[in-house]
Formats: structure tokens, sequence, C-alpha cells
């Protein structure tokens, strides 16, 4: 199942990581949505996009 990842329990145990984390969280609950789409660009190259998942593919398999 897709959720069953956000359902884990995580340690953290450096003190700095974990109120970055926070900061983050409050950030983004009180950043507003934009609802404009004018400043998406949407790729339809497949040549492209082909590139793009090759990059992903290859950060994922270096540890």
């Amino acid at each position: 199942m897709a959720t069953s990842s956000i359902l884990d329990h995580i340690t953290i145990n450096n003190p700095k990581v974990i109120e970055d984390y926070i900061n983050a969280m409050e950030e983004s609950a009180n950043r507003p949505i934009s609802h404009e789409a004018s400043d998406i660009k949407f790729e339809t190259d497949p040549n492209v996009l082909k590139e793009l998942m090759l990059k992903g593919i290859e950060k994922w398999g270096k540890k």
C-alpha cells in the first residue's frame, strides 16, 4: 500500500534536524496556496522527458 510508508516511526537524534523539520512544516502551513499556472512549464518533448527520467534513475542508484 502506498500510504504505509508514512505510518512508519522515525527516530531523529539530531535536535537541529528536528528544528529544521518543524520550521519547514510551519512555513508550509502558513504559505498561501497559489493556483496560478502561469509560471508552470509543462514539458512534452519525449526526448527531454527521457533525459529527465534517466537522470533520476542515475541518482537513485547512487548511495
